[in-house]
């Protein structure tokens, strides 16, 4: 199911602070509202470049393909968090996005996106912040997984203990920065 998102839902979205009615009503225009049971998957690893998305509700988690392995699930994303980062450099997905807690997205296609970026620098200068704060934040996830990885050798990693099977453990465990 799909709505178009006003202003005020955008303005909600700390993502979003600092931008001004006029800047959220351009994006507002280049956005749907999306919700989406659990178990449904919105995009898969190796993908071509699609949407951009900001969960608004409910948990989505990213899983990693692991030759003759079941997939590793490495990161759970909540309300408020930036999903499909990818799409902005034009990039194939590098992992895949499944619901796990019915969710509520808002999606922006990543072309319309990227040409509004080009066309006013201060909406793709704080678009670009933003996606460059979530990768920031996700590369630090990643250096703790690690950490727990090699600190304990004989555990199976973050994805046997991670969001995706318990909702304790793993990526979510470490506080956001």
């Amino acid at each position: 199911m799909t709505d178009s998102p006003g202003v005020e839902t955008l303005a909600e979205l700390s993502l979003f602070a600092g931008l001004s009615h006029e800047e959220l009503s351009r994006l507002a225009s280049l956005s749907e509202v999306e919700r989406w049971p659990a178990g449904h998957t919105l995009f898969t690893e190796g993908d071509a470049p699609g949407d951009l998305y900001v969960v608004r509700e409910g948990r989505v988690t990213l899983c990693l393909r692991v030759p003759g392995k079941p997939d590793s699930c490495v990161l759970s994303l909540r309300g408020g968090e930036l999903l499909g980062w990818s799409s902005l450099l034009r990039r194939r997905r590098v992992a895949t996005a499944r619901v796990v807690k019915d969710v509520e997205l808002v999606r922006f296609g990543a072309s319309a996106l990227l040409e509004l970026c080009e066309m006013d620098h201060d909406v793709g200068y704080a678009l670009m912040r933003v996606a460059f704060e979530e990768v920031s934040d996700r590369l630090h996830q990643t250096r703790l997984q690690l950490l727990d990885i090699f600190q304990n050798p004989s555990s199976s990693g973050p994805a046997s203990s991670g969001p995706a099977s318990t909702g304790s453990g793993g990526p979510s465990a470490h506080p956001r920065a």
